[in-house]
């Protein structure tokens, strides 16, 4: 995988479930605490983002996705756990779909959409909004 890790939203078999819990609206953290979003931690790659995954999404015949600052923020918080505890993802917030990758930019696109799980998230047809955050090497990308 060329230095990168993945991983989806969906647990890995073998592993044990991230202590993520959630309260009835799906939001949460590993410490069990809903923390407010706060600002993303993000590079100036990102704002480019939306148009690459929309002009990807209309060759499926898919609508295109605007971008939310609130499901970046919930995206900068994984990232911040991801820092601290290693790839997964700890923190959904209110994103129904959630990819989690470890390596460079630009290469993070190309590698999401050649794994099925992670090409699912971004094509998904129900999708239509969008945030993404990197912290370091650390990214997730979180939709609605």
């Amino acid at each position: 995988m060329n230095g990168h890790r993945e991983t989806t939203g969906e647990p890995d078999a073998g592993k044990p479930a991230s202590p993520v819990r959630r309260g009835a609206d799906g939001t949460g953290t590993a410490t069990g605490r809903s923390p407010e979003p706060r600002k993303p931690r993000t590079s100036r790659n990102l704002a480019s983002r939306p148009p690459y995954l929309n002009s990807t999404r209309a060759a499926y015949g898919l609508p295109a996705v605007g971008y939310d600052p609130n499901l970046a923020s919930w995206a900068a918080m994984n990232n911040d756990h991801q820092a601290s505890y290693g790839i997964g993802h700890f923190v959904l917030g209110p994103a129904r779909r959630q990819n989690s990758a470890m390596g460079g930019f630009p290469g993070i696109e190309s590698m999401w959409m050649a794994s099925p799980a992670h090409s699912a998230a971004l094509l998904d047809p129900t999708i239509r909004w969008i945030g993404i955050a990197s912290l370091g090497a650390y990214w997730t990308f979180n939709a609605n």
